[in-house]
C-alpha cells in the first residue's frame, strides 16, 4: 500500500492513543468498543497498511512520544574526610652500645 495511507492509519492510531490513554497492548476488539465503531480505524485498513494489528501496536509503540517523567537529581554524596597522612615515626635507636673507643699508647 502507498505510504501517504499507511501514515495516515498511524496517524489516526496514534491520535486515538493519546486522546483515550489507550494501552499499548490493547486488542483491535477492546480499541473499537473504546473508541467507538464509526471513529475507531477500519480493520481493512489496518490489514491492507500493516498486515495485522500487532503490528500497528508495535509502530505506536515506536512513535508515540510519552511525555517523559521530571528526572529527579540524586542526593548528592557526603563527602569523604580528607585523609591526612600521618606524622612518620621517629628513627628507633640502636639497642646495642657502641663499643668503646680503644686508646691507642
Amino acid at each position: 500500500m502507498a505510504m501517504r495511507q499507511k501514515q495516515a492509519v498511524l496517524n489516526l492510531a496514534l491520535k486515538h492513543f493519546k486522546e483515550f490513554d489507550l494501552p499499548l497492548n490493547i486488542d483491535f476488539k477492546s480499541y473499537t468498543s473504546i473508541v467507538g465503531p464509526s471513529n475507531a480505524i477500519h480493520a481493512m485498513s489496518v490489514k491492507r497498511s500493516f498486515k495485522a494489528w500487532k503490528y500497528l501496536l508495535h509502530a505506536v509503540r515506536i512513535n508515540l512520544v510519552r511525555e517523559p517523567k521530571p528526572i529527579v537529581a540524586p542526593e548528592p554524596l557526603l563527602e569523604p574526610k580528607p585523609i591526612t597522612p600521618k606524622a612518620p615515626k621517629p628513627a628507633r635507636k640502636a639497642a646495642v652500645k657502641p663499643a668503646p673507643a680503644v686508646k691507642e699508647d
